[in-house]
């Protein structure tokens, strides 16, 4: 029989442990550096040592300091087996846990970055889950990404780190003391999930991946539920595919992001923008008029339809683009406000089901048409935007920008701005009129073949039948009808003729 150690000195509390300002104030314990500490921890002498319930101790951590210097993250990069993996995450993202979880905040960010594990994310799912099992067995070789993930501000007071090298001033090497809490997937979760379920199989604990499968995992310490969703916005925004509308809700910091708060500020889109997570934008689905990534190809178009990526956009472009984004949105607003009703009045149809603006299409086709109408005044502005940024500071880029615009010239305008307006008040918006179905085209009846007919209210509690029009939002659909709104031809659109 093995006896406990019982120490025989006074052991150093984790408070008279420095907390280092330069790692956000992580206690950290310097046994390269300081000979008092290092011996000390080799004679076990610190109380964290002693408490095995409370904290793991992760060997081979490498501490580092991420990101600029004027706002670092406190990232810990862990090289773990599969069965270490599994007991330090304690967070399965396909079945979240109900204990500490929702009291450590995460049950907020785990609603707000942690999407569904349903249809085609449960089939990737299963697909990663079958991966990892076909490199356990040898059929193939696991080319796993670092999961990354955070621990709240609120076990960070609890968090110690033990560094045997320091020779590196961006990076320590050494022991983590970590907090039993759970870890949150900055992004990873499918690739978790599927981790968390492989090595529950019987396969994982006959082969001994637990022991010897090996898994990389980045923590970042001391965040909060408000930077843990920047962080997934940051991480998923960049150019890739994934939920634009909840990386777009989740953004608060960009420029994109400050420009669109500021242009629709108490108009009818303020508070009516589906997130992807809400009720969408549907054909009857009223209650937002579009959703957040749609908005924001809408604002990007008055800029500049070449203008492509959101993040080309930079905080010194606001105070000039600003005032024709918040004037396209207010002519929006009061043009056609008072037809974006929610809910649909009685005996009346959903607006989408009536109108064309009610649609993606036409309102990123207005916001194209808008920019022709103003492009003397805003494709000078628009121009250096995209240009590689090389510059040091925000200041000089913004002299840059500044000395790029300074005598910079446009195009005439395509038509008069307030011709543009008149245009729009007097089109004839109603999506089944002839001269709409003549551009968007018409749904097929399937058992016809022929144009597909539909019966909506009237509004006067009788019935309308209808051409069945489509609502694709394409290039195509998308030019074709800006062209024509600017086009010598655009009276064809007032006639009240319907499709047949």
């Amino acid at each position: 029989m093995t006896l406990p150690f019982i120490p025989q000195n006074q052991l150093i509390p984790d408070s008279a442990i420095t907390a280092e300002p330069r790692f956000g104030g992580l206690k950290i314990v310097h046994c390269q550096t300081d000979d008092e500490a290092r011996a000390a921890y080799a004679a076990n002498r610190y109380e964290f040592q002693f408490d095995q319930v409370k904290r793991w101790a992760i060997a081979g951590t490498v501490l580092s300091l991420s990101g600029a210097s004027t706002r670092y993250r406190i990232t810990a990069m862990l090289h773990l087996n599969l069965g270490q993996f599994r007991e330090y995450v304690r967070y399965d993202p396909s079945s979240p846990p109900a204990e500490d979880y929702e009291a450590l905040g995460m049950k907020q960010a785990h609603d707000q970055t942690q999407q569904d594990f349903k249809g085609a994310k449960k089939e990737n799912m299963i697909n990663f889950r079958q991966y990892v099992i076909e490199s356990i067995r040898g059929d193939r070789v696991a080319y796993l990404p670092p999961v990354t993930g955070w621990q709240s501000t609120e076990t960070f007071k609890d968090t110690i780190f033990v560094a045997f090298d320091e020779s590196n001033p961006m990076a320590l090497y050494g022991t983590l003391y970590l907090p039993k809490k759970p870890i949150m997937q900055s992004d990873g979760q499918t690739q978790t999930a599927a981790l968390y379920q492989a090595g529950a199989t019987g396969l994982a604990i006959r082969a001994g991946a637990l022991d010897d499968f090996g898994v990389s995992m980045e923590i970042e310490l001391n965040v909060d539920v408000q930077a843990a969703g920047q962080s997934f916005a940051d991480r998923n925004g960049r150019g890739s595919k994934k939920n634009k509308n909840l990386v777009a809700e989740l953004d608060n910091s960009s420029a994109i992001a400050q420009l669109r708060f500021a242009a629709i500020k108490g108009t009818a889109f303020e508070n009516r923008l589906a997130n992807g997570r809400t009720v969408g934008a549907t054909e009857t689905a009223t209650q937002n008029i579009v959703d957040l990534s749609t908005l924001e190809q809408m604002l990007l178009s008055v800029i500049s339809p070449s203008l492509k990526k959101p993040e080309q956009f930079k905080h010194h472009h606001i105070p000039h683009l600003l005032p024709y984004c918040r004037a396209f949105i207010e002519l929006m607003d009061s043009t056609f406000a008072s037809e974006w009703l929610h809910p649909s009045p009685k005996n009346s149809e959903p607006y989408r089901r009536l109108y064309v603006h009610g649609w993606a299409y036409a309102l990123k086709a207005m916001a194209s048409a808008f920019h022709d109408c103003h492009r003397d005044k805003i494709a000078p502005l628009a121009a250096p935007i995209g240009i590689e940024d090389a510059h040091a500071t925000a200041k000089e880029a913004e002299d840059a920008y500044l000395q790029a615009i300074q005598d910079a010239t446009g195009p005439d305008p395509a038509l008069d701005p307030d011709e543009f307006a008149k245009r729009l008040r007097e089109i004839d918006w109603h999506r089944y009129r002839k001269h709409w179905v003549d551009i968007t085209g018409y749904k097929i009846d399937p058992s016809t073949g022929g144009k597909k007919m539909r019966d909506i209210n009237d509004g006067h509690g009788g019935k309308l039948r209808i051409v069945d029009a489509k609502a694709e939002n394409t290039a195509a659909v998308i030019n074709s009808v800006a062209k024509k709104i600017l086009s010598p031809t655009w009276t064809d659109l007032k006639s009240d003729v319907n499709a047949k």
